[in-house]
């Protein structure tokens, strides 16, 4: 007999009790690969990825969904999106790096994030991606100076911070203007007359964030308001603008009481449009987490079970190094077991890892029933934020990746090997 498991979509299933993704057998790769392993429906990150570019292109031919790097970086994973149109939205010249050894042309990279340095600015320059997302006065008198440099026009955009709270995790949040992003109206005013005056830099659109894991659309639509007010301003200035930046930020289900508040990408196209102060102006978003995040899990094993007076643990080889987002925003992540038994009896336990960390947990009092030592359990919804936010601590080396699709199995990434961890280090005293 063959279930639809309702959360978090229709590309996990249950079938005679067993959790399939991309329709395989999730135990069957753990039996493979071994854990903790991220796994990955690339059938749903191309679907994710075309829908998103279709629903963009709905304002302009030249409106474009770039892809941000941070959610998810792994090589395979960048080819996929960006064959499905999408550009990449970066943050280091690392994330350059990467995405140029992904065979990704510089031109459908823009660079975002604050504290750029000049070796990463003139990386940038000198690989000749599409556009600068600015952020303070200095990176503008950087450019500037290596555009004078390389002999070229470099294309930028400032990123305005519109003071708009995004009603989302406080660490995960960026519109409110007490925070470290983007530029206030009155200092973007400023930049952007120095910019005019500059025949080496080309100020060709503004961009803002306002957070991330955002559902309330309402948000989205003052971020627009805002930005629609001030890109005008600009046009009058006679900027040169061509197109406006609404960042990323639409979230996806963690819990399964979220399923019916994800936004979809037509109704974000839609309310991010008022941005336009012009109708052949172009459109920019920056999705990542609503691409890759409930397209990937985490399969972990049980290693122990410990029945404490006042709570049960679970202890998995998982933890707070292969998954950080419970240790560092108390995130919720829905875990199940890769088989549930016929006569589940329901009894609450907490899944922890083996760090050495009271904050080493996947979650908190989870349903499990008659879990027992060696079985695998799936963390849900860890697409996003998980593989790249990953660490070393403790000496544990990072997990393997491989990919589902049309129900082909193929390793994108092996685990790391111990001996690499030490690799890089120097002993200063003798044998």
């Amino acid at each position: 007999m063959e279930s639809v498991l309702n959360f978090p979509g229709e590309h996990f299933s249950r079938k005679g009790g067993e959790l399939h993704l991309g329709a395989v057998r999730l135990a069957d790769i753990a039996n493979k690969f071994g854990t903790p392993l991220y796994v990955y429906d690339f059938d749903r990150i191309r679907e994710r990825a075309l829908n998103v570019t279709k629903a963009i292109k709905s304002v302009t031919n030249a409106s474009r969904a770039y892809f941000a790097v941070k959610a998810l970086s792994n090589l395979s994973v960048l080819r996929l999106a960006h064959q499905q149109g999408m550009g990449m939205d970066v943050v280091s010249g690392g994330e350059i790096e990467r995405c140029l050894a992904a065979k990704i042309p510089a031109r459908d990279i823009i660079f975002s994030g604050v504290a750029k340095s000049r070796s990463e600015i003139e990386l940038g320059a000198r690989a000749g991606i599409g556009c600068f997302n600015i952020e303070s006065p200095h990176e503008i008198e950087l450019l500037s100076e290596v555009a004078t440099l390389t002999g070229q026009k470099l294309s930028i955009a400032l990123r305005v911070n519109p003071d708009v709270d995004g009603h989302t995790h406080r660490k995960i949040n960026t519109g409110p203007s007490d925070t470290k992003f983007g530029l206030s109206p009155d200092l973007a005013r400023a930049i952007s007359r120095r910019v005019l005056s500059d025949n080496k830099l080309n100020l060709r659109g503004i961009s803002c964030h306002i957070g991330s894991q955002i559902l309330d659309m309402k948000t989205f639509a003052t971020a627009a308001k805002e930005m629609r007010v001030f890109a005008s301003e600009l046009l009058e200035m006679g900027a040169p603008l061509k197109h406006i930046d609404m960042g990323g930020g639409i979230g996806i289900a963690y819990k399964p009481s979220e399923c019916g508040s994800v936004p979809i990408f037509d109704d974000w196209v839609s309310v991010s449009k008022g941005a336009l102060p012009r109708p052949d102006m172009d459109l920019y978003l920056e999705p990542g987490r609503s691409i890759v995040g409930d397209s990937g899990l985490l399969l972990t094993t049980v290693l122990d079970i410990k029945y404490g007076e006042k709570k049960n643990f679970v202890l998995v080889d998982a933890g707070m190094t292969e998954l950080v987002r419970p240790a560092m925003y108390d995130a919720y992540h829905h875990i199940e077991p890769l088989v549930h038994s016929e006569n589940l009896k329901l009894q609450k336990y907490d899944v922890v890892g083996p760090v050495c960390e009271t904050s080493c947990w996947l979650g908190e009092d989870v349903n499990l029933g008659d879990v027992k030592i060696g079985d695998v359990l799936a963390v849900l919804s860890a697409g996003a934020y998980g593989m790249t936010m990953a660490s070393n601590y403790n000496t544990r080396p990072r997990p393997a990746e491989v990919a589902i699709e049309n129900k082909r199995v193929r390793v994108i990434k092996n685990q790391e090997k111990l001996a690499a961890l030490w690799a890089d280090e120097l002993t200063l005293l003798g044998d």
